[in-house]
């Protein structure tokens, strides 16, 4: 029992948001329509609504966003989200939405990490961040570096925010409707966890001894 309760204790944790629950999520806007909220109608379910008339990166980013904070290494973070289909609504546009991570040592939102393609967000996931200057790099690879910001390596820094977003190349109008949202996050052991690590594998070895006796 200790041994399965330690383990939950360090498992991921995900999360998911779809149909009303995209209601209460934070949508970040230049135009009062260019994000926001659609309730269901009919056979259509409820969705995010990014719309941008220009999506080259001189344009407007309309983006939805999800509060942590998410703990544990940045790298252990991964997202992915699912688009309406043509069938089923209004259809996800000629855009895929791409992710923005904003750290909470970022209060004045300067330094977001993007990541470089759309679809699903993980470890292996290309991104830059903030000004560039360490190009594109994996969310793995990006644990190692510094933040500018805090003068410490990204890694075991806490995300404030995990956003959607798209304008951020391209051009003309672009669009995506965002069905559902997943965000899963493996939390760093406490310090009691740490401290009863021992005891569990003790634990564990005398339970071995036990049955092979």
């Amino acid at each position: 029992m200790f041994v399965v309760g330690l383990a939950t204790a360090m498992s991921a944790s995900a999360q998911t948001y779809s149909g009303t629950a995209l209601s209460g999520l934070a949508y970040s806007a230049e135009y009062s329509a260019d994000a926001q909220y659609v309730a269901a109608s009919g056979s259509i379910p409820a969705y995010a609504a990014l719309y941008t008339a220009d999506a080259s990166t001189s344009g407007d980013s309309p983006a939805v966003f999800i509060h942590g904070p998410f703990v544990g290494t940045l790298s252990s973070l991964s997202a992915d989200y699912t688009l309406l289909s043509s069938e089923s609504g209004p259809g996800p546009g000629n855009v895929q939405p791409y992710w923005i991570l904003y750290l909470t040592d970022d209060s004045g939102y300067t330094l977001p990490i993007v990541s470089t393609d759309g679809g699903p967000l993980n470890s292996s996931s290309l991104v830059h961040a903030g000004d560039l200057t360490h190009g594109s790099i994996t969310l793995s690879a990006l644990d190692a570096l510094i933040d500018p910001n805090s003068g410490l390596p990204y890694g075991p820094e806490t995300v404030a925010w995990v956003g959607l977003e798209i304008g951020n190349g391209g051009s003309g109008a672009a669009n995506a409707n965002i069905e559902s949202i997943t965000i899963t996050s493996v939390p760093e052991p406490t310090t009691m966890t740490l401290l009863l690590l021992p005891f569990g594998a003790r634990l564990l070895r005398k339970l071995r001894k036990n049955r092979t006796a």
